[in-house]
């Protein structure tokens, strides 16, 4: 059984995510250069917040997210970036991710959670933890 925590993100932490990145999308992944402005773009986002899990001193997965407003939800949070390491996605990193991400939603009063998944791996996780998906699109949306 693997233990996870969450840990705000530091500069130091940018190199892990430009390996994460890499891992995930190869040559079509941002540059160091491009990652770095990206990176600090989202550390300052007033309206979201970067979630990274560990386990002991390894990144398990980080999902970006941010609060939403339309007319469709109303105020709602999105998940914009979610990934975890294959290896720990396995060892339930990607669900303490996904339930962190509940809990930031909740504290910021929105009423629903939507998230895009575009592969079945994230299909079938949202379709466990209870997330509706929408009849003409990958989107899946839980209230919380």
């Amino acid at each position: 059984m693997y233990t996870f925590y969450m840990k705000t993100p530091t500069e130091e932490d940018l190199k892990y995510y430009i390996l994460m990145n890499k891992r995930l999308f190869g040559d079509k992944c941002l540059s160091e250069l491009e990652s770095g402005f990206v990176y600090d773009e989202i550390l300052n986002d007033e309206r979201g917040v970067l979630l990274t899990v560990y386990h002991g001193n390894r990144m398990a997965g980080y999902a970006y997210v941010t609060e939403v407003y339309s007319f469709r939800y109303g105020h709602y949070a999105e998940v914009i970036d979610f990934y975890t390491n294959d290896f720990f996605r396995s060892q339930g990193a990607d669900e303490y991710l996904l339930k962190a991400i509940e809990q930031w939603t909740g504290q910021m009063q929105c009423c629903q959670l939507v998230f895009s998944a575009d592969d079945d791996i994230k299909k079938g996780l949202l379709e466990k933890l209870s997330y509706i998906k929408d009849e003409n699109s990958n989107v899946y949306s839980k209230k919380v």
